[in-house]
């Protein structure tokens, strides 16, 4: 749907949107510098009928673009090689402390989900057993389902038929027969090769989790015939499960740790979103200046989403300031006199960078003084600043602050600033090592740090 602040602008849509690009045509050709990946990619998931493949990097890289359009190039047939997989539209999100078995079932629901909505796309009919499961799943009620059918000709091979008690007393092998059922009307009834099933965030499990977890999968999930799965996580997930479960990590089939696209490749990706939701299509230039987009993209470690969420920022903060000025003028809010004033701020159809940095400085304040930090818990990001990289084992630097164990420092310190992303972890093996991210990185620019 078209929004009115970016009709304003001179953008049919947000040419910043920060969410994935979504499993569709039109998207295919927003996703830049991934030339090489691809052709990894497609070639593992060629090379075998179901496997294991991670796929890592820092956040804001693009893991779930970059998955979403391999996947519809390979649904869609419109991949130059490799099998037709039905798209997982729906990722199986994992939280902290999940179990196995509560993974499993939220399997289920995306594997359905994503059946169903390709189906609703496609105008198909959903499968009998899987309409069977969603209800089942979803509402929590004892159920019969057809376990085992194959499907022969035009005729119809049943296999043995199951009475299911509630979801909580299902077990856990079960389930597992339920997901090889989905998967073989995926196959059979939607004429698929196999099906995507991916595992998103599994970095949210302790490491002696994340072990019990892919143990328990790995002779029974990952070993259902016709399933790809994807699993989805932070930098270093294919060397954190080498460390923490050998025997997994040689069951996987191939793993991708997504680099930070190139300064090339950002600035292509920025013109083709221009040009893709300019309303004049190709006369029209990125709001936000190459300066400025170039100097977000240094600072958040080559995070995609970053540059647009503070890019699409600025913008607002610019339309907000205009509306403002109408108000304060006693002035309409006609085309006309937005533009006019808007022009004041435009230097060739850009906004000024003077004007952007203002407002960037405003944004960074006012997101960081919402962690109400105290004085010393900025003074010691500063120091992680000063330091550049930190680790566990750093922990006596910081003992004029009050830190005299590795595990304080690492609780109190390395995980909550994690967690309210003004770190960023990186992990190899079993070394993990935090810096500044994006916004603790302006922070400290700003001088926030010192106040």
């Amino acid at each position: 749907m078209p929004s009115k602040m970016w009709e304003s602008l001179g953008f049919r849509e947000n040419p910043y949107n920060t969410k994935p690009l979504n499993i569709s045509k039109q998207d295919v050709e927003l996703l830049m510098g991934r030339e090489n990946e691809q052709i990894d990619f497609l070639t593992a998931i060629e090379s075998e009928e179901q496997g294991i493949f991670v796929l890592s990097g820092v956040p804001g890289v693009g893991k779930t673009s970059f998955l979403n359009v391999q996947q519809f190039l390979l649904e869609s047939g419109e991949a130059d090689f490799g099998p037709r997989l039905l798209a997982a539209r729906q990722l199986c999100p994992i939280q902290q402390y999940d179990e196995p078995k509560f993974i499993a079932q939220r399997c289920i629901q995306s594997f359905c989900k994503s059946i169903e909505e390709y189906c609703n796309i496609t105008n198909k009919s959903v499968p009998s057993e899987t309409s069977k499961v969603s209800a089942w799943i979803h509402q929590n009620k004892p159920a019969t389902i057809n376990f085992g059918l194959s499907y022969l000709g035009t005729g119809v091979t049943a296999g043995r038929e199951v009475h299911l008690p509630s979801v909580q007393s299902t077990t856990f092998e079960t389930l597992a027969e339920i997901i090889e059922t989905l998967s073989l009307e995926v196959k059979n009834k939607l004429n698929f090769e196999g099906s995507f099933i991916v595992l998103d965030n599994i970095e949210n499990l302790q490491d002696d989790e994340l072990s019990q977890c892919l143990t328990t999968f790995r002779d029974t999930l990952f070993t259902i015939p016709n399933i790809w799965w994807i699993l989805i996580g932070q930098s270093g997930l294919s060397s954190l499960i080498q460390s923490t479960n050998p025997k997994v990590f040689q069951r996987l089939s191939a793993g991708i740790e997504l680099k930070p696209i190139s300064v090339e490749n950002l600035i292509k990706a920025v013109d083709i979103r221009v040009k893709t939701f300019h309303e004049t299509k190709n006369n029209g230039s990125s709001l936000i200046t190459k300066k400025v987009y170039l100097k977000l993209f240094e600072s958040s470690n080559g995070e995609i989403r970053f540059v647009f969420k503070y890019c699409q920022n600025i913008c607002i903060k610019l339309v907000q300031l205009i509306r403002k000025e109408l108000v304060e003028k006693n002035q309409k809010m006609t085309v006309e006199s937005f533009n006019r004033l808007m022009g004041q701020h435009l230097i060739k159809n850009q906004i000024d960078d003077d004007f952007s940095h203002t407002c960037l400085n405003v944004i960074v304040r006012e997101e960081f003084e919402g962690y109400y930090h105290s004085t010393e818990e900025k003074q010691i990001l500063k120091r992680i600043g000063e330091l550049g990289k930190v680790n566990s084992k750093d922990f006596k630097e910081f003992s004029e602050f009050g830190i005299k164990t590795m595990q304080d420092f690492t609780q109190n310190v390395l995980i909550k600033f994690r967690e309210q992303q003004l770190l960023l972890r990186r992990q190899e093996g079993k070394k993990i090592t935090y810096e500044l991210r994006g916004i603790s990185v302006f922070a400290m620019e700003y001088g926030l740090l010192n106040e």
